[in-house]
Protein backbone atom coordinates (compact mmCIF):
# COMPACT_ATOMS: atom_id res chain seq x y z
CA UNK A 1 0.00 0.00 0.00
CA UNK A 2 1.50 3.32 -0.85
CA UNK A 3 2.42 5.89 1.93
CA UNK A 4 -0.01 8.63 2.42
CA UNK A 5 0.79 11.90 0.84
CA UNK A 6 1.73 14.77 3.15
CA UNK A 7 0.10 17.64 3.09
CA UNK A 8 1.24 20.49 2.25
CA UNK A 9 1.14 23.03 5.11
CA UNK A 10 2.64 26.07 3.48
CA UNK A 11 -0.35 25.70 0.38
CA UNK A 12 -3.37 24.74 2.68
CA UNK A 13 -2.38 27.83 4.86
CA UNK A 14 -2.28 29.95 1.94
CA UNK A 15 -5.19 28.62 0.73
CA UNK A 16 -7.58 28.79 4.16
CA UNK A 17 -6.03 32.87 4.03
CA UNK A 18 -7.57 33.76 1.08
CA UNK A 19 -10.76 31.50 2.29
CA UNK A 20 -10.84 33.88 5.63
CA UNK A 21 -10.48 37.19 3.42
CA UNK A 22 -13.46 36.12 1.41
CA UNK A 23 -15.92 36.33 4.67
CA UNK A 24 -15.24 39.92 4.32
CA UNK A 25 -14.71 40.74 7.87
CA UNK A 26 -12.05 39.21 9.83
CA UNK A 27 -11.37 38.96 13.83
CA UNK A 28 -10.05 41.67 14.29
CA UNK A 29 -13.01 43.94 12.21
CA UNK A 30 -15.12 42.93 14.97
CA UNK A 31 -14.07 45.20 17.36
CA UNK A 32 -14.75 48.18 14.91
CA UNK A 33 -18.51 47.05 14.60
CA UNK A 34 -20.12 50.22 15.77
CA UNK A 35 -22.44 49.46 19.19
CA UNK A 36 -20.09 46.57 20.99
CA UNK A 37 -19.71 47.75 23.66
CA UNK A 38 -21.44 44.47 25.26
CA UNK A 39 -19.35 42.34 22.38
CA UNK A 40 -18.59 38.97 23.73
CA UNK A 41 -15.45 37.60 22.25
CA UNK A 42 -16.03 33.67 21.69
CA UNK A 43 -12.69 31.07 21.93
CA UNK A 44 -13.68 27.31 20.56
CA UNK A 45 -12.07 24.59 21.70
CA UNK A 46 -12.87 21.65 19.86
CA UNK A 47 -13.78 21.96 15.84
CA UNK A 48 -15.45 19.00 14.78
CA UNK A 49 -19.12 18.71 13.48
CA UNK A 50 -21.07 19.96 16.35
CA UNK A 51 -18.72 22.86 17.39
CA UNK A 52 -19.08 23.90 13.64
CA UNK A 53 -23.14 24.19 14.18
CA UNK A 54 -21.63 26.73 16.62
CA UNK A 55 -19.70 28.45 14.53
CA UNK A 56 -21.83 29.20 12.00
CA UNK A 57 -24.25 30.77 13.89
CA UNK A 58 -21.77 32.90 15.64
CA UNK A 59 -20.10 34.38 12.80
CA UNK A 60 -23.87 34.79 11.69
CA UNK A 61 -24.86 36.47 15.01
CA UNK A 62 -21.15 38.80 14.65
CA UNK A 63 -21.96 39.71 10.91
CA UNK A 64 -25.95 40.81 11.94
CA UNK A 65 -23.91 43.00 14.67
CA UNK A 66 -25.85 41.02 17.30
CA UNK A 67 -22.79 41.51 20.34
CA UNK A 68 -20.41 38.27 19.69
CA UNK A 69 -17.60 37.93 17.85
CA UNK A 70 -15.59 34.25 17.36
CA UNK A 71 -11.92 35.68 17.70
CA UNK A 72 -9.72 32.24 18.23
CA UNK A 73 -9.93 28.86 17.70
CA UNK A 74 -8.22 25.41 19.14
CA UNK A 75 -8.30 21.57 17.62
CA UNK A 76 -5.97 18.95 17.77
CA UNK A 77 -6.39 18.01 13.76
CA UNK A 78 -5.24 20.44 11.00
CA UNK A 79 -8.65 19.58 9.15
CA UNK A 80 -10.04 19.51 6.01
CA UNK A 81 -12.38 21.61 3.83
CA UNK A 82 -13.37 20.07 0.59
CA UNK A 83 -16.40 18.96 -1.18
CA UNK A 84 -17.55 15.26 -1.38
CA UNK A 85 -19.91 12.90 -3.28
CA UNK A 86 -22.02 11.02 -0.41
CA UNK A 87 -23.73 7.91 -0.96
CA UNK A 88 -26.41 6.36 1.26
CA UNK A 89 -29.76 4.17 0.94
CA UNK A 90 -29.04 4.41 -2.91
CA UNK A 91 -29.27 8.43 -2.98
CA UNK A 92 -26.26 10.06 -4.00
CA UNK A 93 -25.30 14.02 -2.82
CA UNK A 94 -23.26 16.17 -2.98
CA UNK A 95 -21.95 17.62 0.04
CA UNK A 96 -19.30 19.66 2.30
CA UNK A 97 -16.61 18.63 4.49
CA UNK A 98 -15.28 21.17 6.68
CA UNK A 99 -13.75 20.53 9.88
CA UNK A 100 -11.02 21.06 12.11
CA UNK A 101 -8.23 23.48 12.92
CA UNK A 102 -7.48 25.81 9.76
CA UNK A 103 -10.59 25.50 8.17
CA UNK A 104 -12.32 26.42 11.61
CA UNK A 105 -9.74 29.82 11.42
CA UNK A 106 -11.31 30.31 7.55
CA UNK A 107 -14.67 30.12 8.75
CA UNK A 108 -14.27 32.26 12.03
CA UNK A 109 -12.72 35.14 9.78
CA UNK A 110 -9.19 34.37 11.36
CA UNK A 111 -5.97 34.20 9.56
CA UNK A 112 -4.67 30.62 10.17
CA UNK A 113 -1.48 30.97 9.92
CA UNK A 114 -1.61 33.21 13.46
CA UNK A 115 -0.36 31.20 15.73
CA UNK A 116 -1.54 33.11 18.34
CA UNK A 117 -5.23 32.56 17.61
CA UNK A 118 -5.04 29.24 15.81
CA UNK A 119 -3.42 26.73 17.96
CA UNK A 120 -3.54 23.26 19.13
CA UNK A 121 -3.64 23.28 22.38
CA UNK A 122 -5.99 25.23 24.40
CA UNK A 123 -4.27 26.88 26.86
CA UNK A 124 -2.42 28.83 24.47
CA UNK A 125 -6.26 29.82 23.38
CA UNK A 126 -6.87 30.66 27.46
CA UNK A 127 -4.03 32.77 27.71
CA UNK A 128 -5.86 35.60 25.22
CA UNK A 129 -7.23 38.26 27.31
CA UNK A 130 -9.22 39.42 24.80
CA UNK A 131 -10.80 36.18 24.85
CA UNK A 132 -14.05 36.46 27.08
CA UNK A 133 -15.95 32.88 26.90
CA UNK A 134 -15.16 29.42 25.39
CA UNK A 135 -17.42 27.20 23.90
CA UNK A 136 -16.30 23.84 24.45
CA UNK A 137 -16.87 20.61 22.11
CA UNK A 138 -14.22 18.49 22.26
CA UNK A 139 -14.84 15.15 23.57
CA UNK A 140 -16.49 14.00 26.27
CA UNK A 141 -13.42 12.96 28.29
CA UNK A 142 -11.85 16.82 28.21
CA UNK A 143 -14.80 18.89 29.01
CA UNK A 144 -13.87 18.92 32.72
CA UNK A 145 -10.96 20.03 32.41
CA UNK A 146 -10.90 22.08 30.15
CA UNK A 147 -13.81 24.12 31.85
CA UNK A 148 -11.90 24.26 34.94
CA UNK A 149 -8.69 26.09 33.24
CA UNK A 150 -11.29 28.22 31.50
CA UNK A 151 -12.59 28.99 34.74
CA UNK A 152 -9.08 29.37 36.47
CA UNK A 153 -8.06 31.64 33.27
CA UNK A 154 -11.60 33.82 33.84
CA UNK A 155 -13.22 32.75 31.69
CA UNK A 156 -17.22 31.95 31.08
CA UNK A 157 -17.89 28.71 29.23
CA UNK A 158 -20.64 27.10 26.72
CA UNK A 159 -19.98 23.18 27.34
CA UNK A 160 -21.56 20.38 25.40
CA UNK A 161 -23.10 18.09 26.76
CA UNK A 162 -22.27 15.97 28.91
CA UNK A 163 -21.18 18.87 31.72
CA UNK A 164 -18.29 15.94 32.49
CA UNK A 165 -17.55 12.47 31.76
CA UNK A 166 -18.02 11.59 35.23
CA UNK A 167 -19.73 12.76 39.00
CA UNK A 168 -16.82 13.91 40.97
CA UNK A 169 -15.40 15.56 37.47
CA UNK A 170 -18.94 17.13 37.85
CA UNK A 171 -18.81 18.26 41.89
CA UNK A 172 -15.19 20.17 40.56
CA UNK A 173 -16.72 21.67 38.18
CA UNK A 174 -19.93 23.00 40.10
CA UNK A 175 -17.54 24.17 42.71
CA UNK A 176 -15.10 26.11 40.31
CA UNK A 177 -18.30 27.92 39.28
CA UNK A 178 -19.04 29.58 42.30
CA UNK A 179 -15.61 30.06 43.50
CA UNK A 180 -14.94 31.46 40.12
CA UNK A 181 -18.01 33.32 39.84
CA UNK A 182 -18.16 32.27 35.90
CA UNK A 183 -21.54 31.51 34.18
CA UNK A 184 -21.61 28.37 32.41
CA UNK A 185 -24.12 27.05 30.43
CA UNK A 186 -24.33 23.10 29.43
CA UNK A 187 -25.41 22.86 25.46
CA UNK A 188 -29.01 20.67 26.05
CA UNK A 189 -30.03 22.66 23.10
CA UNK A 190 -34.00 21.16 23.58
CA UNK A 191 -34.09 23.40 27.13
CA UNK A 192 -34.53 25.92 25.00
CA UNK A 193 -38.01 24.70 24.54
CA UNK A 194 -40.41 26.09 27.30
CA UNK A 195 -42.47 23.23 27.38
CA UNK A 196 -40.31 21.82 29.63
CA UNK A 197 -41.11 24.71 32.47
CA UNK A 198 -44.29 24.64 31.51
CA UNK A 199 -45.13 21.42 32.39
CA UNK A 200 -42.96 22.42 36.02
CA UNK A 201 -45.49 24.77 36.95
CA UNK A 202 -48.31 22.60 35.90
CA UNK A 203 -47.15 19.92 37.99
CA UNK A 204 -46.53 22.70 40.83
CA UNK A 205 -49.83 23.69 40.62
CA UNK A 206 -51.63 20.24 41.34
CA UNK A 207 -53.48 19.51 37.78
CA UNK A 208 -52.00 15.71 37.19
CA UNK A 209 -51.98 14.98 40.97
CA UNK A 210 -48.91 13.32 42.80
CA UNK A 211 -45.97 12.32 40.42
CA UNK A 212 -45.19 9.09 40.47
CA UNK A 213 -43.39 7.84 37.33
CA UNK A 214 -41.71 9.75 34.41
CA UNK A 215 -40.55 8.03 31.11
CA UNK A 216 -39.03 9.05 28.16
CA UNK A 217 -36.27 7.20 25.67
CA UNK A 218 -34.07 7.99 22.95
CA UNK A 219 -34.02 5.74 19.85
CA UNK A 220 -31.88 5.52 16.62
CA UNK A 221 -31.38 3.15 13.71
CA UNK A 222 -28.48 3.59 11.05
CA UNK A 223 -27.15 1.18 8.85
CA UNK A 224 -23.74 2.39 8.96
CA UNK A 225 -23.82 1.91 12.79
CA UNK A 226 -24.46 5.07 15.24
CA UNK A 227 -21.51 7.04 15.17
CA UNK A 228 -19.82 5.30 12.54
CA UNK A 229 -21.31 7.37 9.97
CA UNK A 230 -18.25 10.18 11.02
CA UNK A 231 -15.96 10.75 8.29
CA UNK A 232 -12.65 8.81 8.26
CA UNK A 233 -10.21 10.54 5.65
CA UNK A 234 -6.85 9.82 4.91
CA UNK A 235 -5.76 13.58 6.51
CA UNK A 236 -6.17 12.43 9.59
CA UNK A 237 -2.60 11.08 10.48
CA UNK A 238 -0.12 11.17 13.29
CA UNK A 239 1.54 14.54 11.25
CA UNK A 240 -1.80 16.29 10.91
CA UNK A 241 -3.23 15.30 14.54
CA UNK A 242 -2.14 15.68 18.25
CA UNK A 243 -2.75 12.19 19.09
CA UNK A 244 -1.18 12.36 22.55
CA UNK A 245 -3.27 15.58 23.48
CA UNK A 246 -6.59 13.94 21.79
CA UNK A 247 -6.05 11.53 24.25
CA UNK A 248 -5.46 13.40 27.63
CA UNK A 249 -3.28 10.87 29.70
CA UNK A 250 -1.26 13.49 30.86
CA UNK A 251 -4.02 16.06 32.08
CA UNK A 252 -6.16 15.16 35.16
CA UNK A 253 -9.06 16.13 37.23
CA UNK A 254 -8.95 15.37 41.02
CA UNK A 255 -5.99 12.65 40.84
CA UNK A 256 -7.37 10.42 38.05
CA UNK A 257 -5.87 11.00 34.39
CA UNK A 258 -8.23 11.97 31.44
CA UNK A 259 -7.65 9.52 28.80
CA UNK A 260 -5.40 6.05 28.35
CA UNK A 261 -1.45 6.49 27.16
CA UNK A 262 -0.62 6.20 23.23
CA UNK A 263 0.51 2.65 24.33
CA UNK A 264 -2.88 1.37 25.54
CA UNK A 265 -4.77 2.99 22.46
CA UNK A 266 -2.34 3.45 19.67
CA UNK A 267 -3.72 6.40 16.83
CA UNK A 268 -6.33 4.86 14.80
CA UNK A 269 -8.52 7.56 12.74
CA UNK A 270 -11.30 5.77 13.38
CA UNK A 271 -10.63 5.80 17.00
CA UNK A 272 -10.16 9.59 16.64
CA UNK A 273 -13.01 10.76 14.26
CA UNK A 274 -15.91 8.26 16.09
CA UNK A 275 -14.71 8.72 19.53
CA UNK A 276 -17.97 8.10 21.16
CA UNK A 277 -18.15 4.55 20.15
CA UNK A 278 -15.07 3.62 22.32
CA UNK A 279 -15.62 3.53 26.22
CA UNK A 280 -12.26 5.66 26.89
CA UNK A 281 -13.84 8.89 25.81
CA UNK A 282 -17.44 8.04 26.14
CA UNK A 283 -20.63 6.47 27.40
CA UNK A 284 -22.73 5.71 24.37
CA UNK A 285 -26.21 6.17 24.72
CA UNK A 286 -25.94 6.27 28.59
CA UNK A 287 -24.47 9.70 27.84
CA UNK A 288 -24.99 11.05 23.91
CA UNK A 289 -28.58 9.98 24.15
CA UNK A 290 -30.01 10.01 27.40
CA UNK A 291 -28.29 12.93 28.87
CA UNK A 292 -30.69 15.28 26.96
CA UNK A 293 -34.30 13.31 28.12
CA UNK A 294 -32.80 13.25 31.74
CA UNK A 295 -32.11 16.62 31.74
CA UNK A 296 -35.17 18.20 30.23
CA UNK A 297 -37.56 15.79 32.54
CA UNK A 298 -35.88 16.55 35.49
CA UNK A 299 -36.16 20.02 34.67
CA UNK A 300 -40.04 19.49 34.53
CA UNK A 301 -40.76 17.48 37.83
CA UNK A 302 -37.53 19.49 39.92
CA UNK A 303 -36.07 16.28 40.68
CA UNK A 304 -32.46 16.29 41.18
CA UNK A 305 -30.96 13.75 43.90
CA UNK A 306 -30.95 10.17 42.99
CA UNK A 307 -31.99 7.50 45.84
CA UNK A 308 -31.30 4.75 43.75
CA UNK A 309 -29.92 3.91 40.28
CA UNK A 310 -29.88 0.82 38.31
CA UNK A 311 -28.73 0.10 34.40
CA UNK A 312 -28.91 -2.61 32.18
CA UNK A 313 -28.55 -2.95 28.50
CA UNK A 314 -25.62 -4.53 26.13
CA UNK A 315 -24.21 -4.74 22.90
CA UNK A 316 -26.59 -6.74 21.01
CA UNK A 317 -26.08 -5.85 17.33
CA UNK A 318 -23.86 -3.32 16.47
CA UNK A 319 -20.54 -5.43 17.26
CA UNK A 320 -18.76 -3.63 15.13
CA UNK A 321 -15.79 -2.83 17.61
CA UNK A 322 -17.57 -0.47 19.08
CA UNK A 323 -16.77 -1.04 22.96
CA UNK A 324 -20.33 1.27 24.24
CA UNK A 325 -23.38 -0.75 24.33
CA UNK A 326 -26.09 -0.45 21.85
CA UNK A 327 -29.08 -0.45 24.44
CA UNK A 328 -29.15 0.81 27.82
CA UNK A 329 -31.81 1.70 29.78
CA UNK A 330 -31.71 3.71 33.20
CA UNK A 331 -34.26 3.13 36.42
CA UNK A 332 -33.76 5.98 38.88
CA UNK A 333 -35.46 6.25 42.08
CA UNK A 334 -35.90 9.49 43.15
CA UNK A 335 -37.24 10.91 46.67
CA UNK A 336 -40.18 12.47 44.70
CA UNK A 337 -40.76 8.88 42.17
CA UNK A 338 -39.46 7.11 39.80
CA UNK A 339 -37.49 8.07 35.78
CA UNK A 340 -37.52 5.57 33.70
CA UNK A 341 -34.78 6.06 30.56
CA UNK A 342 -34.33 3.74 27.95
CA UNK A 343 -32.45 3.85 24.49
CA UNK A 344 -31.53 1.81 21.93
CA UNK A 345 -28.86 2.55 18.71
CA UNK A 346 -30.07 -0.33 16.56
CA UNK A 347 -34.28 0.48 16.41
CA UNK A 348 -35.85 4.09 16.02
CA UNK A 349 -39.56 2.99 17.13
CA UNK A 350 -39.48 5.21 20.28
CA UNK A 351 -41.64 5.15 23.22
CA UNK A 352 -43.64 8.69 24.43
CA UNK A 353 -41.95 11.25 26.86
CA UNK A 354 -45.21 11.45 29.51
CA UNK A 355 -44.75 12.45 33.32
CA UNK A 356 -47.68 10.31 35.17
CA UNK A 357 -49.48 11.72 37.95
CA UNK A 358 -52.26 10.58 40.44
CA UNK A 359 -55.28 12.79 38.77
CA UNK A 360 -53.65 12.61 35.13
CA UNK A 361 -50.58 12.51 33.12
CA UNK A 362 -48.26 15.33 30.86
CA UNK A 363 -47.63 13.69 27.47
CA UNK A 364 -44.96 15.53 25.08
CA UNK A 365 -46.14 16.51 21.37
CA UNK A 366 -44.87 19.01 19.26
CA UNK A 367 -45.42 22.42 19.73
CA UNK A 368 -46.07 21.85 23.31
CA UNK A 369 -47.72 19.13 25.81
CA UNK A 370 -51.24 17.21 26.18
CA UNK A 371 -53.02 16.66 29.59
CA UNK A 372 -54.46 13.38 29.79
CA UNK A 373 -57.09 13.03 32.39
CA UNK A 374 -56.84 9.97 34.65
CA UNK A 375 -59.71 8.63 37.15
CA UNK A 376 -57.88 6.56 40.37
CA UNK A 377 -61.93 5.60 40.96
CA UNK A 378 -62.26 4.56 37.78
CA UNK A 379 -60.05 1.39 37.21
CA UNK A 380 -57.69 0.51 34.39
CA UNK A 381 -60.04 2.97 32.08
CA UNK A 382 -56.54 3.53 29.01
CA UNK A 383 -56.12 0.64 26.95
CA UNK A 384 -52.97 -1.21 27.52
CA UNK A 385 -51.79 -1.55 24.20
CA UNK A 386 -52.84 2.21 22.87
CA UNK A 387 -55.11 0.43 20.28
CA UNK A 388 -56.99 4.09 19.96
CA UNK A 389 -55.26 7.36 20.78
CA UNK A 390 -56.39 8.71 24.26
CA UNK A 391 -58.03 11.56 23.91
CA UNK A 392 -56.44 14.57 25.90
CA UNK A 393 -58.54 16.89 27.94
CA UNK A 394 -56.51 19.71 27.27
CA UNK A 395 -53.78 20.73 24.94
CA UNK A 396 -51.34 23.40 25.86
CA UNK A 397 -49.30 25.32 23.03
CA UNK A 398 -46.23 26.14 23.57
CA UNK A 399 -43.89 28.92 21.07
CA UNK A 400 -41.09 26.75 20.33
CA UNK A 401 -37.69 28.88 19.18
CA UNK A 402 -36.65 28.53 15.43
CA UNK A 403 -33.71 27.45 16.40
CA UNK A 404 -32.79 25.76 20.11
CA UNK A 405 -28.81 26.36 19.62
CA UNK A 406 -29.44 29.90 18.87
CA UNK A 407 -31.86 30.24 21.99
CA UNK A 408 -29.95 28.60 24.10
CA UNK A 409 -26.87 30.60 23.03
CA UNK A 410 -28.56 33.93 23.15
CA UNK A 411 -29.50 32.83 26.37
CA UNK A 412 -25.79 32.56 27.96
CA UNK A 413 -24.78 35.79 26.10
CA UNK A 414 -27.25 37.62 28.23
CA UNK A 415 -25.93 35.86 31.16
CA UNK A 416 -22.29 36.42 30.53
CA UNK A 417 -23.12 40.78 30.07
CA UNK A 418 -25.33 40.40 33.13
CA UNK A 419 -23.30 38.40 35.55
CA UNK A 420 -26.03 36.52 35.95
CA UNK A 421 -25.59 32.37 36.41
CA UNK A 422 -28.43 31.26 36.37
CA UNK A 423 -28.55 29.91 32.42
CA UNK A 424 -30.80 27.57 31.43
CA UNK A 425 -28.94 24.44 32.29
CA UNK A 426 -26.05 25.44 34.98
CA UNK A 427 -23.80 23.65 36.23
CA UNK A 428 -26.60 22.12 39.09
CA UNK A 429 -28.63 20.60 36.81
CA UNK A 430 -25.53 19.60 34.63
CA UNK A 431 -24.05 17.70 37.33
CA UNK A 432 -27.50 15.64 38.21
CA UNK A 433 -27.29 14.36 34.46
CA UNK A 434 -23.88 13.61 34.98
CA UNK A 435 -24.29 11.92 38.54
CA UNK A 436 -27.51 9.79 36.66
CA UNK A 437 -25.08 8.98 33.55
CA UNK A 438 -22.11 7.83 35.89
CA UNK A 439 -24.00 5.75 38.41
CA UNK A 440 -25.69 3.89 35.64
CA UNK A 441 -22.27 3.08 33.77
CA UNK A 442 -20.97 1.66 37.80
CA UNK A 443 -24.56 -0.38 37.83
CA UNK A 444 -23.77 -1.12 34.20
CA UNK A 445 -20.57 -2.33 34.63
CA UNK A 446 -20.64 -4.13 38.12
CA UNK A 447 -24.76 -4.87 38.38
CA UNK A 448 -24.75 -3.43 41.22
CA UNK A 449 -27.29 0.01 42.34
CA UNK A 450 -25.89 2.77 43.18
CA UNK A 451 -27.25 5.93 45.09
CA UNK A 452 -26.03 9.51 45.50
CA UNK A 453 -24.78 10.70 48.76
CA UNK A 454 -25.69 14.42 48.55
CA UNK A 455 -23.46 15.54 51.93
CA UNK A 456 -20.37 14.18 51.14
CA UNK A 457 -21.34 14.04 46.73
CA UNK A 458 -20.27 10.96 45.83
CA UNK A 459 -22.02 7.73 44.65
CA UNK A 460 -22.70 4.43 47.36
CA UNK A 461 -24.00 1.58 46.96
CA UNK A 462 -27.18 1.65 46.99
CA UNK A 463 -27.44 -1.58 49.56
CA UNK A 464 -30.44 -2.15 51.89
CA UNK A 465 -28.79 -0.26 55.27
CA UNK A 466 -28.35 2.45 52.57
CA UNK A 467 -31.72 2.50 51.63
CA UNK A 468 -33.31 2.19 54.88
CA UNK A 469 -32.27 5.51 55.74
CA UNK A 470 -33.27 7.19 53.00
CA UNK A 471 -37.15 8.49 52.21
CA UNK A 472 -38.32 6.60 49.02
CA UNK A 473 -42.01 8.11 48.62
Amino acid sequence: MPAEPRPDRRNFLRAATAAAGSLGLSATSYAKVPGSLTRVNVGFIGCGGRAQAHMNLLVKMALDNRGVAPVAVCDVWDGLDEQYEHTFGGTTTTRRYSQGLYPAASKCGLNPADKKRVVKDYRRLLELKDVDAVCISTPDHWHARQTLDAFAAGKDVYVEKPMTRTAAEAVAVTDAAARFNRVLAVGVQSLADPVWTTAHDLIAAGRIGAVSHVSGGAFRNDARGQWRFYRTVHQMTPRTVDWDLFLGHRFEVNGVPLGPTPGEVPFDKSTFAQWRCERAFSGGPFTDLLTHHATRLMTATGWRTPVRVTAAGGLFVETDGRTVPDVGTLAVDFDGGHLLLTSTTASAYPVEEVIRGRQGAIKFVKGGLQIVKDDPHGGAGLPPRLEREVPPAEVVRVEVPKNETEALWENFLACVRTRDRGTLCGPELGMSAVVLADLGLRSFDDGRAYGWDAERREAVPADARWLAGRKRG
